[in-house]
C-alpha cells in the first residue's frame, strides 16, 4: 500500500521546474529544504498535508500509531528515491545485493521497492509510442519554459531547455540510454521485469 501511495504522491504539485533551477535561483523550496532533494521533499510533504487534511482523503486514519509510521517512514523513503542524484547509488547498490536477494530481508525488500518506484517514474520509453510520444511533448514543453525563464533571470540555459535550439531525438537518445536502460536492465536481469530480445538495443 505504501509503494503505490508513494507512486501517486511522488510528483504532486510539481512546479515545473528542475532541482538545480530551484537551487540555482534560491527559490524558498530550495531554501526550505536546504539544497537538497527539493522536490522529492517538497513532494513528500505537499502530498502528506493533503492526504492528513481530512477525513475523506485519509484512508490510513484507522491505523495505530506503530502502522501510520511505519507507513509514513516508507513512503518518504520511495518518494525521496525519486531524486535522480541517487540514481545509479540505487542502482549500484541493487546489482550487488541482486545475486542473493532474499525476500524475507526487510533492507532487500526496500531496494527492491526503491527500483521499482524508480522505473514507474521514468518508464515513458517503455510505453506504446503514442503515449510515450505524449509524454516527451509535455516534458519538453516543460523545459523550454523553464529555458525561458532562465533568459528572462539571465541565467546559463540548462541543456535541452532552449526553444530556439530544440534537441528532443538527442535528448530522448540520452535519457533512455544513460538513465532509463540501465534501471531496466538490472531489474531484468534480476527477473523482476521481462524486457524482449533485442529492446535495449532498439
Amino acid at each position: 500500500m505504501a509503494l503505490y501511495s508513494a507512486a501517486a504522491m511522488h510528483d504532486y504539485d510539481h512546479p515545473g521546474r528542475t532541482n538545480a533551477f530551484l537551487v540555482a535561483s534560491e527559490d524558498k523550496k530550495a531554501i526550505l529544504y536546504n539544497d537538497r532533494s527539493v522536490l522529492e521533499n517538497h513532494h513528500a510533504a505537499e502530498s502528506w498535508k493533503l492526504l492528513t487534511s481530512q477525513s475523506s482523503y485519509n484512508f490510513i486514519e484507522n491505523l495505530d500509531s506503530a502502522e501510520t509510521k511505519r507507513f509514513r517512514y516508507l513512503v518518504l523513503e520511495y518518494i525521496l528515491a525519486t531524486d535522480l542524484k541517487q540514481h545509479f547509488d540505487i542502482i549500484v547498490q541493487f546489482n550487488e545485493r541482486a545475486p542473493s536477494m532474499d525476500l524475507s530481508n526487510e533492507s532487500d525488500r526496500m531496494l527492491i521497492s526503491l527500483m521499482i518506484i524508480k522505473f514507474a517514474d521514468i518508464n515513458s520509453p517503455a510505453k506504446p509510442f503514442s503515449l510515450h510520444k505524449q509524454w516527451t511533448e509535455r516534458i519538453c514543453q516543460e523545459f523550454y519554459e523553464q529555458g525561458d525563464e532562465e533568459r528572462l533571470r539571465n541565467m546559463a540555459i540548462s541543456p535541452y531547455m532552449d526553444r530556439s535550439e530544440p534537441a528532443v531525438a538527442k535528448l530522448q537518445d540520452s535519457f533512455i540510454a544513460h538513465i532509463v536502460n540501465p534501471l531496466a536492465i538490472a531489474l531484468n536481469e534480476a527477473n523482476l521485469l521481462p524486457i524482449l530480445p533485442g529492446l535495449p538495443e532498439s
